[in-house]
């Protein structure tokens, strides 16, 4: 059996009432302030140190006129993915095509419905370099999705250096993409020279642009400096260190009770 929390008598099996025998302390609500204060003491103690992690993500975003204009960016890599990456015009007898390709084509015709039979009358570098365009425009949008996610984590200590890295791979896997598609467009060029051309449209630039344009706001807010505004938690902090002077006191009124308990059962004996 377990012991009396105030005086360490050892319960038996017979001393099945809520009060101790030795010091009748209730056995059930004993303490009970106690350790409602401590809980409390836990969710004080985890906001304090979730505060500063807090306004640090609140000023990423809308701590300065900039942090603004740098959230509103981040929607542009997106959004120019949906304007004509590719312009394509094939002109065959009784029929002509003339179409614009964005990254909605590319998932929804490419990797869904998976419309790749047109290739095989290709070379294999021109495919492969077909691929390459595709996928590279793929991973440039994943990176545009991971700005939205890592804006908040901006102010972190590596949050500079992630954001660059971030918008760098973006651009960079887009200019990937448009070297792929031109290599690609050459040679297709080169054998349907009289019924095909191709070209890279504005939404390509648009968004290598995006991203560039991004990284020079990023710098820009570093070059400011501007300190975050932290909550003060102070109130909280002096609270706590009260409290665990307060639980000390009490620990040793307890523990002063136990010894002498102890002492008297030794006597006894």
């Amino acid at each position: 059996m377990a012991n009396c929390p105030k005086c360490g008598y050892k319960l038996r099996m017979i001393d099945f009432k809520a009060e101790c025998p030795e010091c009748g302390v209730n056995l059930i609500y004993f303490n009970q302030d106690e350790r409602l204060a401590e809980d409390a003491d836990k969710a004080e103690a985890e906001h304090v140190k979730m505060q500063p992690k807090i306004d640090r993500i609140k000023f990423a975003i809308k701590g300065t006129k900039l942090s603004i204009v740098r959230l509103i960016l981040l929607f542009f890599p997106i959004g120019f993915l949906f304007l004509p990456l590719i312009h394509l015009t094939i002109e065959i007898p009784f029929h002509s095509i003339d179409m614009n390709i964005s990254i909605l084509n590319v998932v929804m015709d490419g990797i869904l419905e998976g419309h790749f039979g047109v290739l095989k009358l290709f070379p294999d570098s021109a495919v492969i370099c077909f691929f390459i365009a595709m996928g590279s425009i793929l991973v440039a949008a994943l990176f545009g999705i991971a700005n939205l996610v890592c804006v908040a984590m901006s102010c972190s200590p590596k949050g500079f250096i992630r954001n660059i890295v971030i918008n760098a791979c973006g651009a960079g896997f887009t200019v990937i993409s448009i070297v792929s598609f031109l290599v690609f467009n050459s040679a297709v060029t080169d054998m349907l020279d009289a019924i095909y051309t191709g070209s890279i449209g504005i939404g390509a630039f648009l968004v290598v642009l995006s991203y560039i344009a991004i990284i020079v706001v990023n710098i820009i807010i570093k070059k400011q400096n501007v300190p975050v505004k932290y909550t003060d938690v102070s109130e909280y902090v002096e609270r706590l260190k009260k409290r665990e002077i307060e639980k000390a006191e009490v620990e040793a009124r307890n523990e002063a009770i136990r010894k002498a308990y102890k002492e008297k059962q030794t006597s006894v004996k």
